[in-house]
Order: C-alpha cells, then sequence, then structure tokens
C-alpha cells in the first residue's frame, strides 16, 4: 500500500514538473515575443524644424521604397543650376529633421554651397508609412527609393552623397556594399556589427538577462519580418 501512494506522489511531482517546465517555457517565449515587438517597434518622433525657418525652398516629396513600396516622405532642397545633391540619412527614432531640429542646418548649409538636399524619414519614422523597422536590412529599400526616385529627377548616382547617422549610416553602408547605386558616404556613429551592438543594447534598454537575446531575435526575424 505504501509503494503504492509513493508512486501516486512520484507521478503527481512528475506532472508537477512537467507543468512547471511548461509553463517556463511559455513565460520565457512570451517574454521573448515582447522583447521582439520592442526591437522592431520605431517611436515615431514628429519633425522638430523645417527648412523654412531658414528662408530656404524646398518641396514636400513622397516616393516608394524599392520592392516593397512602402510610401516614404521628405523634402527636396533645390541648389539653382547644380547637378550634385546629397542625401540626409537620419538614425533610429528619430526623423529628417533629427530628434530636435539638429539636420535642418546642415541642410541649409549644404544648399548654400551648391548642393541639393534630400532629407527622408525612414519606414515607420516621421511621416512616412510602415510600423516596423530593421535597424538596416529592410531600410536599404528606402535608400534605394530614395536612389530610384532622385534619378527620375535627373541625377545621375555618381554625382549623389550621403550624409547619414547611426542607423542610417550602417543602412547606406550596407547598401552600398551591394549596390553600385551608392558612391560617396559620410558615415557618422554607425554600429560595426548589429549582433554584437543588440548584445549591449537590448539587456540595458529592457531589463532583462541576456539569454533573453537569441529568442527574441527570433522572433523578430519570424513574426515582424526583422532580419
Amino acid at each position: 500500500m505504501h509503494s503504492g501512494i509513493a508512486n501516486v506522489w512520484r507521478e503527481r511531482w512528475r506532472l508537477i514538473g512537467f507543468a512547471a517546465a511548461a509553463a517556463a517555457l511559455i513565460a520565457y517565449a512570451g517574454i521573448s515575443l515582447v522583447v521582439a515587438d520592442s526591437v522592431t517597434r520605431p517611436y515615431r518622433r514628429a519633425l522638430a524644424s523645417s527648412p523654412a525657418v531658414f528662408g530656404l525652398d524646398y518641396e514636400d516629396v513622397t516616393f516608394p521604397s524599392t520592392g516593397d513600396a512602402i510610401l516614404l516622405s521628405g523634402w527636396f532642397l533645390p541648389a539653382a543650376g547644380s547637378d550634385r545633391v546629397v542625401l540626409i540619412v537620419h538614425g533610429r527614432n528619430s526623423s529628417r529633421t533629427g530628434d530636435s531640429g539638429e539636420l535642418v542646418p546642415h541642410a541649409a548649409a549644404l544648399v548654400e554651397r551648391g548642393y541639393n538636399v534630400l532629407a527622408f524619414d525612414f519606414r515607420g519614422h516621421g511621416e512616412s508609412g510602415g510600423l516596423r523597422y530593421t535597424l538596416g536590412t529592410a531600410e536599404q529599400r528606402d535608400v534605394l527609393g530614395a536612389v530610384a526616385y532622385l534619378e527620375e529627377r535627373g541625377f545621375a548616382p555618381a554625382r549623389m552623397g550621403f550624409w547619414a547617422h547611426s542607423m542610417g549610416a550602417a543602412t547606406v553602408l550596407l547598401t552600398a556594399a551591394a549596390s553600385p547605386a551608392v558612391h560617396t558616404v559620410v558615415a557618422d556613429s554607425s554600429f560595426a556589427r548589429l549582433d554584437d551592438l543588440l548584445a549591449e543594447q537590448l539587456p540595458r534598454t529592457s531589463g532583462l538577462p541576456g539569454f533573453f537575446n537569441p529568442p527574441g531575435l527570433f522572433f523578430a526575424r519570424v513574426v515582424f519580418d526583422s532580419d
């Protein structure tokens, strides 16, 4: 009789152990999914300034990203008689103006020196379409869409230059490695390896230990199409 009771309790503890392990696994996956959501969802920051502040002529423009046709918004600032153009490419959670408008004076300075300027918002940022971002992978389509738009306006890729910051810098460098359309790049504060950046930043921003990184990045790729 005693052995029968012991067997019953052993079976109960085995079931409790399985249930606890399953609950822990579900919680681990659920928290990792939240991490993936936070990694791929940008903070949409409002435009902080305008070329009009500097008395500049400009056009509100839109164009599709290459490949997935997400509608992107930007400004084109003309420089009379010039066939040169600089694309200003912002960082994560920012916009064509920069966080507090700091990119607009750069655009003004470029126009004064005879460069046309295209400043645009990445997908999921500023006034552009899209709900997610990928820290440089899908954003390459945005860069190529900007190049295609400028080609339609008569600019040759060899006369285009890029001034890019942070995620924008990494995106433009990735695009330059894959496409002959990108020639001249000034890259400010690009990350070298995304995996290294996320390994350092994710635990800091989420408050979670680093072992949530691998499943979080897996869900970011599979669920939110971020690679």
